[in-house]
């Protein structure tokens, strides 16, 4: 049972009844509203403890994004390889969660583009992204990855821990004291197998490269060639206030027109603090924010995502994870069914939105230059972010 003392207005709701697989809970506001919640208490009752039982708990809290139900476009006519209605440049418009035909007619999802001509339909069960979610607001970070690591067995953390100091990204320590220097940076180095071993553990699901395109755009039409905030145009972050610290941030401002994004691998070779150009004044472009507020979205880290262009991909079925990872013989890996898996030799990912080391195309929305991204060894510009 969880309940909250409501001090502030709007008072805070704790929504655990929304979670039927008893994996966490959802606290939020009772209504529109914003700044920030102070010196309010959220408490949670363990209603049948057994006979002589201890627990001990952690707290870990994880700033995420409600996304409405509403109907969005895939696609924008000019990025690489991507998706359009039928054999044509325009975008493909989602209004439901049904099953959608691959084909060339209008009405169709298709990619143009060869070799990504999409070789089957899009079943039912694949959450394409019109019903509602909810999405991190921020790529998981390295103090997230960390504290993930600390709490596993010695040997799953044999499998999803490892040391590295290197493009910006500090982990030392052994386990169970991993630490980092940049808890408020975005993690790179992420394996297909950590990222989806992140999302067991957090009772979250692997974001799709259809929700991924809909968190950016929302319900608008497409610009050609945009990026997370919704135009074509990109500055690079090539000046940074306290730099390593919880406050470091863009020192210039994007031009009138473009957004700004840590991306074209010139002076920023590794992530940034998560939400590094938001502040209390800043605009969409400014802060490089997608449609409904998600950071990062563009360069950065890249985004991994189940893809549409593989089997193993469609038949994703968006279930979230169990809190729980596989033990010895084969320990710390994601045990969710329906989950792409390389273990199985099942890939069915892919790579969205760009990385501090990528060019202006590759950061693109709709690019999908990396339609069926292969490799499933740690890179310092793999990250990601999960939904649920």
């Amino acid at each position: 049972m969880a309940t909250c003392n409501n001090s502030v207005e709007p008072p805070l709701i704790v929504d655990s009844y929304k979670l039927s697989d008893g994996r966490g809970l959802i606290v939020r506001r009772s209504g529109v509203g914003n700044g920030n919640i102070v010196d309010d208490t959220v408490k949670i009752k363990i209603n049948t403890p057994g006979p002589g039982s201890s627990y001990d708990f952690q707290v870990f809290g994880i700033e995420m994004v409600y996304i409405p139900t509403d109907s969005f476009y895939l696609g924008d006519g000019a990025s690489i390889y991507t998706i359009t209605n039928g054999a044509t440049n325009s975008p493909f418009l989602v209004t439901n969660d049904n099953a959608i035909t691959r084909g060339t007619s209008a009405g169709q999802i298709y990619s143009n583009s060869a070799p990504t001509t999409l070789p089957a339909d899009i079943p039912a069960p694949f959450p394409v992204g019109y019903d509602s979610f909810y999405v991190m607001k921020y790529e998981i970070s390295q103090g997230q990855y960390v504290a993930f690591l600390n709490t596993l067995s010695f040997d799953q953390s044999a499998a999803r821990g490892f040391v590295i100091n290197a493009n910006r990204v500090h982990i030392a320590g052994t386990w169970p004291n991993f630490t980092t220097n940049f808890p408020h940076r975005a993690m790179g180095y992420l394996s297909w197998y950590d990222y989806l071993a992140y999302l067991d553990w957090a009772a979250l699901s692997p974001l799709t490269e259809t929700r991924y395109e809909k968190i950016a755009r929302g319900p608008n039409i497409p610009v050609a060639g945009e990026y997370a905030w919704g135009t074509g145009g990109i500055f690079d972050c090539n000046a940074i206030n306290t730099d390593g610290t919880n406050t470091e941030s863009n020192a210039n401002l994007p031009p009138a027109g473009s957004g700004i994004a840590n991306y074209n691998n010139d002076v920023v070779i590794g992530p940034l603090r998560n939400g590094f150009a938001a502040s209390p004044t800043s605009n969409r472009l400014q802060s490089g924010a997608g449609y409904y507020g998600c950071m990062e979205l563009t360069g950065n880290v890249l985004e991994w995502c189940v893809n549409i262009f593989e089997a193993a991909g469609r038949g994703y079925t968006g279930l979230n994870g169990d809190g729980n990872l596989t033990n010895s013989p084969t320990a710390g890996f994601a045990n969710t069914a329906n989950w792409p898996s390389p273990q199985t030799g099942a890939l069915g990912f892919t790579i969205r939105g760009g990385a501090y080391h990528s060019n202006a195309n590759d950061s693109r929305v709709s690019d999908r230059t990396y339609y069926n991204y292969g490799i499933t060894s740690r890179q310092p510009f793999l990250g990601g972010r999960g939904c649920r």
